[in-house]
């Protein structure tokens, strides 16, 4: 009987610490790029302006007097050697940008790289199967400071 007990132990232990570890967050920002990479395609989920949910499962929330997307990228590609290719919702071809692996994080902005409307990426935003970008801009309600969250998971 107590072997049993022990052996049940054991097994709860091992398969919590195996469920807590496949969905631990990116420890750096290289461990980062190797999950968003090893995805062939990533999907949105969820945009969050200002911390309000404005899209969900498919479907724009109207937020009254928020910020209205109507383009978004409803699907991204993140490849090796630098390329983000997004394809915004209702349009066929891809809209190309670059991404880099920094020293705290991943940057993804436009080819030329000025680091304006830069988006970013925080190694604890990226799990298997998951990732968050992020950027804050006056370009949507100057002068005020807005704040985005894309949130994406992998394509079936």
């Amino acid at each position: 009987m107590p072997f049993r007990r022990f052996f049940v132990f054991v097994l709860l232990a091992f398969t919590t610490a195996l469920a807590s570890s496949c969905n631990r967050p990116a420890g750096t920002p290289q461990e980062a790029a190797d999950l968003l990479t090893a995805v062939s395609q990533w999907k949105i989920e969820e945009i969050v302006v200002n911390d309000a949910v404005t899209f969900k499962d498919g479907k724009m929330t109207q937020q009254f007097g928020g910020i209205d997307f109507q383009r978004y990228m409803e699907t991204v590609q993140v490849k090796k050697g630098g390329v983000f290719s997004g394809v915004f919702k209702g349009e066929a071809t891809p809209f190309l940008l670059k991404w880099q692996v920094n020293e705290s994080d991943i940057t993804i902005g436009a080819p030329e790289g000025n680091g304006k409307g830069a988006w970013t990426v925080r190694p604890d935003d990226v799990r298997k199967g998951s990732f968050v970008m992020k950027t804050q801009s006056t370009a949507y309600d100057y002068p005020r400071m807005t704040t985005i969250a894309l949130k994406f998971k992998a394509a079936p």
